[in-house]
């Protein structure tokens, strides 16, 4: 059987409950063919086959919704009883894959049956906390991309901050001029609020992020305290030596830019020193050298910003542009990801392992 006739016999029935049926039957449906032993069959069939896959797992914090208070919910993707079930399917049915095995795919290099990679962005506290010593006890070695325009200097991830702001606000109508006319109802639906704001920041070129801030601060009558702000910071931001004790610990540790601005935003020769700051500042931090970048939200690149990438010396790169990286024929500025959302254990998460998630159906932080 071959990697097509795989898609028609098995992928394409797999992907129409992926995106056909309501989340109930789509549970129902995954749990009838885990139970009947299907999916374990599938993943077992296209390991002794050595279909040209690969699988990127990306999340962001390891963390209950109700642990992250005010601050932005949606990269919560997963709690730590549902991180480590995780792991157990992917060690069960995959074989972990590190990013040097990844970096010799793209120098023509064959990856082991079933490649599965984990990775991480931003550089969240709990990814120390609670992430590695999961990964330590599963045996699974991790990348950890990091913006690191944000470790040690006191300041929230910008996402994290409008939704701290929007949380605040009691006021019932709020009008944003800067940077596109917005009407917001943060104290109806704060989340909402934030969520708007934030992809019109990921949308719109040239943002000038201090005068966003006096913005957003005229217009819901909120701010936040340097002091309370540099707290918030510390409890939920990995510092140095939390990244440092990730690379002695055996896990890859790898750039997510400086500023965490969206590439396309920017202008290429902006998004070229982005990246290189950032590459210089975790090569000083590690000691070592630096390959790899995860974009920013995640948009794949082309043309000058492709070129930017290599500019700042990078060898391959990441988006979050969902879906299994056929190996046949890939980019290595542009490998895909599978972007992680809550409640994904169990048959579920099989059937993610399977056949991944249909292309741009989602991108992350």
């Amino acid at each position: 059987m071959c990697w097509n006739t795989f898609v028609y016999v098995v992928a394409h029935p797999l992907t129409w409950i992926r995106r056909r049926l309501p989340r109930g039957r789509r549970v129902l449906a995954a749990g009838v063919l885990d139970t009947l032993g299907l999916l374990d069959r599938f993943l077992w069939l296209r390991a002794k086959l050595r279909l040209p896959v690969l699988s990127v797992f990306t999340y962001h914090r390891i963390a209950d919704v109700s642990e992250v208070d005010e601050l932005d919910p949606g990269v919560a993707e997963v709690s730590a009883r549902e991180f480590e079930e995780q792991l157990a399917v992917i060690k069960t049915h995959g074989t972990v894959v590190s990013l040097r095995d990844v970096r010799l795919l793209a120098k023509g290099r064959k990856l082991p049956p079933n490649p599965v990679m984990v990775a991480f962005d931003d550089g969240y506290r709990d990814n120390h906390d609670v992430a590695l010593p999961l990964l330590e006890r599963a045996g699974v070695t991790a990348t950890f991309f990091i913006a690191t325009g944000y470790p040690d200097r006191g300041r929230l991830f910008w996402w994290d901050r409008v939704a701290l702001l929007m949380h605040r606000c009691r006021r019932a109508r709020v009008e944003i001029a800067y940077p596109a006319t917005l009407v917001l109802e943060p104290l109806r639906d704060p989340i909402a609020a934030a969520t708007l704001v934030c992809q019109t920041i990921k949308h719109t070129s040239g943002v000038d992020i201090g005068r966003l801030w006096d913005e957003i601060e005229r217009a819901t009558g909120v701010s936040i305290d340097h002091g309370e702000e540099r707290a918030l910071a510390t409890r939920t931001i990995m510092d140095w030596n939390h990244i440092g004790a990730l690379r002695r610990a055996g896990m890859d540790v790898q750039s997510h830019s400086h500023s965490h601005r969206v590439l396309q935003t920017l202008s290429p020769e902006e998004a070229t020193r982005d990246l290189a700051r950032s590459r210089r500042v975790l090569s000083d931090a590690l000691n070592e050298a630096v390959h790899a970048v995860a974009y920013p939200v995640g948009y794949s690149l082309c043309g000058a910003f492709h070129r930017a990438v290599k500019e700042a010396g990078f060898e391959i790169g990441f988006t979050n542009n969902s879906g299994l990286c056929m190996l046949s024929s890939f980019d290595p500025l542009n490998f895909p990801r599978i972007a992680m959302d809550r409640g994904q254990i169990g048959a579920l998460f099989k059937l993610k392992l399977l056949i991944g998630q249909r292309p741009g159906s989602r991108s992350g932080r």
